[in-house]
């Protein structure tokens, strides 16, 4: 079934779905303060583990990800994609989310960025 994960039964599970399309023009930035808020506090458990998903994991899940990265680890947004790409090769986030991961990082540094 598409989109469907089968979860170890006996472990604690805490999800969080974020309704997004895989388009350039989506608004994934919104989301973002939120997906890596979450992460942060699953990740405070040393034993938890974070799966980060999407249909395809190639470019929502992806860019989640980098997000996590830029903001809690100080990525630049081509070094968390890179990073993401070495251990995931098939990680491509489309244009629109490549460019609000710059935006977030952005954001997060208090400055503004020329285009």
């Amino acid at each position: 079934m598409p989109g469907h994960v089968a979860y170890p039964s006996g472990i604690p599970l805490h999800t969080i779905q974020i309704p997004l399309q895989d388009n350039p023009f989506a608004e994934l930035a919104a989301h973002l303060p939120n997906t890596t808020g979450f992460i942060e506090e699953a990740l405070r458990d040393p034993n938890a583990r974070v799966l980060v998903h999407c249909i395809q994991g190639v470019s929502r899940s992806t860019s989640v990800v980098c997000a996590y990265l830029i903001a809690r680890l100080g990525f630049e947004p081509g070094e968390a994609v890179r990073h993401v790409k070495e251990r995931r090769s098939q990680a491509n986030p489309n244009p629109g989310f490549v460019s609000q991961l710059g935006e977030y990082a952005d954001s997060l540094r208090g400055s503004t960025r020329c285009h």
